[in-house]
Formats: structure tokens, C-alpha cells, sequence
């Protein structure tokens, strides 16, 4: 009897070890509302629809560290995105398709690796004027509402400009040293017999200090076939006071065996905290595309949105956008205009 009680103090104890060195979060987002658009169709009708993340895109993560001693830690993340409108996974079959990361870190910076955000990516997000919300509208993350020529998609052009959100067997630094933060990674291509086909590399800096944000970042993509993809961005924000404005702009080329496709976009906006619970956001972003036959295409969205805090975690939010195109990136309905609302709740977790 007493070997049994001393076992379980022992084991007390070590739990309570544990628990002290580690630390795992429970974290997500939930997200459903309403949209209205014009002229989704050929015949130019209208759509009213249930949209599924329109502001924060729905989500479901955990987090956790563990603390190794002497200023190391180890870190994990998994996340997974989810439709509220009938609760599938986003990509089927794929159960952290958002992020599924490990690493170290310490006061030198930290490593992850596995499906994450790119550098890019996490650039950007510091002079995006609606700092990633309504990312299926606004086409910095994923290049939403922007539909390229299948033969730029089909060559490897991107619409985001982030070239490409995220990247699977990736490699990730990221160190942050007074104001200054620096990332880089490398995500192998896993081609048999050649380390550069398939793979990706970036490298990204940014200052922030006090109420200014400016950075770039250079991401150098190969296709399977060896064909390169280069993609650059930069821009910066500001914080007045209440007023808050940011601006940036991407280029991404895609090589084919003869010639190449081109992206360009080019964004600034700007929002104003009207009270500590309600905030206004408005901002442009124009989309160029260019091709080998000397066609171009042109997106110009202009859209203005709100949110009003209910309390920290759960807020009303509503938008108004326009869009307008021309050329190649034209929507296969052949509509060159539509107009379209949105309004619903967000609750994070």
C-alpha cells in the first residue's frame, strides 16, 4: 500500500511537471452570413446566398509549446478549415489542410516545418488595408475573384500576391530582432534526381516600430517541368491615430518553354476606428494580367466594409464591393460588372 501511494505522489508529481512545461490551445473561428451578387450567370441574373467565412475564414486549430529549458522551446501547430454552411472539410480528405507545423524555437529566431504560410504570405498580411478579412473577395491571400486564362493557371501563374498562400513541405525561419523581422524558407519539390524542380524559395524583411509597417518579399517558384515563377511584393502601412493606411504592390512571372505570363496588383486603403467597437475599412485593388499573345486583362475591385465589436470575440461585420473587368480576365459568364453585399457574425474561439 505504501509503494502504490508513493507511485502516485511520483506520478503527481510528474504531472503537474508536465503541465508546467507545456501548454496546448484550443482556438478557432466561426463564421456565417448572407451575400447578394449581381450578374452571376450569363443571362446576368442575380444569386442570394449563405456565405461561409466571408469575413474570417472558418477555421478549427491547435496550438501548443513546450518549454525544453535554457530558452528552447518546441512548438506545433494543426489547423483545419471547415464550411459552416454544411460543415465538410474544405479540401476533402485532407484533414489540416490550412497548417500542419513543428519546429524550434529561442532567442535566435525560430524553425517550422511542414504545410504552413509562406513568407509572403505572412508579409503582406502588415499592409493589407483589411489585414486578410473577406480573403474570398479581396485577392491578396488567394486571389479570390480573380479568374485567370486556363493556359496562365495551367503554366503555373498565380492571382494572389502572395504567390500562393501557403506551401507544403516547407522549411520556415522567421527571427525577430528589435523592429526588425526577418523569414526565409525553402519547401522541397520532392522530384527524384533534381532539388529544384517543384520546390519554392523565399526570402521576406519587414520593420515595424511604433505606428509604421513596411516590408517586401522575393519568392522563387520552380513548376515539375523546371520552368520558374518569380514573385516579388512591398509595401508599408501607417497608424494616425484613429486612421490607419496601408498600400502594396506584387508582380509574379511565370516562364513557359517560349515566352511568359504576368500578374501585377496594385492595392491602397485605408480605416478609421469610429468608436473602440465600430471600425470602417475601404480600399482598391487592381489586378493586370498579361500574356505570350499581347492580350491583357484587368480587375478593379473597390469595396468598403464595417465591423461592430459585440464583445472581444464576436462581431457583426458587413460589406459593399464592385467589381470590373476587362480583357483576359474576363469571368467565364462574360459579365464585366458585379456588384455585391454581404452582412453576418463572426465568434473566435
Amino acid at each position: 500500500m505504501k509503494k502504490l501511494a508513493m507511485a502516485l505522489i511520483a506520478t503527481a508529481g510528474y504531472s503537474v511537471v508536465a503541465q508546467a512545461q507545456s501548454n496546448v490551445t484550443v482556438y478557432g473561428s466561426v463564421d456565417a452570413g448572407v451575400r447578394y451578387q449581381t450578374n452571376t450567370n450569363a443571362a446576368g441574373k442575380d444569386t442570394l446566398s449563405m456565405g461561409t467565412g466571408n469575413y474570417n475564414s472558418n477555421r478549427l486549430g491547435f496550438r501548443g509549446t513546450e518549454d525544453l529549458g535554457n530558452g528552447l522551446k518546441a512548438q506545433f501547430q494543426l489547423e483545419s478549415g471547415y464550411s459552416v454552411k454544411t460543415g465538410a472539410q474544405d479540401a476533402a480528405g485532407v484533414m489540416f489542410n490550412r497548417t500542419a507545423s513543428v519546429g524550434l524555437s529561442g532567442s535566435w529566431g525560430a524553425v517550422n516545418l511542414g504545410r504552413q504560410y509562406t513568407v509572403a504570405y505572412r508579409i503582406v498580411s502588415l499592409y493589407d488595408p483589411f489585414r486578410y478579412k473577406f480573403s474570398g473577395l479581396v485577392p491578396l491571400s488567394s486571389g479570390g475573384g480573380t479568374t485567370l486564362p486556363a493556359a496562365a493557371s495551367a503554366a503555373g501563374l498565380g492571382s494572389s500576391a502572395t504567390s500562393g498562400n501557403r506551401f507544403s513541405n516547407d522549411i520556415q525561419y522567421d527571427g525577430k530582432f528589435g523592429p526588425v523581422l526577418v523569414r526565409a524558407e525553402y519547401a522541397l519539390g520532392e522530384v527524384a534526381g533534381d532539388v529544384n524542380r517543384g520546390s519554392a524559395k523565399a526570402i521576406g524583411a519587414a520593420y515595424t516600430e511604433g505606428p509604421l509597417a513596411f516590408g517586401g518579399a522575393y519568392t522563387r517558384k520552380q513548376t515539375t517541368a523546371g520552368l520558374n515563377n518569380d514573385a516579388y511584393t512591398v509595401g508599408g502601412a501607417y497608424q494616425f491615430g484613429a486612421v490607419r493606411i496601408a498600400a502594396g504592390y506584387s508582380d509574379e512571372v511565370q516562364k513557359t518553354a517560349t515566352s511568359e505570363y504576368e500578374g501585377k496588383i496594385t492595392w491602397a486603403g485605408a480605416s478609421y476606428k469610429v468608436t473602440p467597437a465600430l471600425d470602417i475599412t475601404g480600399a482598391i485593388y487592381q489586378s493586370k494580367v498579361s500574356t505570350p499573345t499581347a492580350t491583357s486583362g484587368k480587375r478593379n475591385l473597390y469595396v468598403i466594409g464595417s465591423t461592430y465589436a459585440l464583445s472581444k470575440r464576436t462581431n457583426l461585420y458587413a460589406e459593399v464591393d464592385r467589381n470590373k473587368y476587362t480583357g483576359v480576365v474576363v469571368p467565364a459568364t462574360g459579365q464585366r460588372g458585379q456588384t455585391g453585399v454581404s452582412f453576418g457574425v463572426n465568434h473566435l474561439f
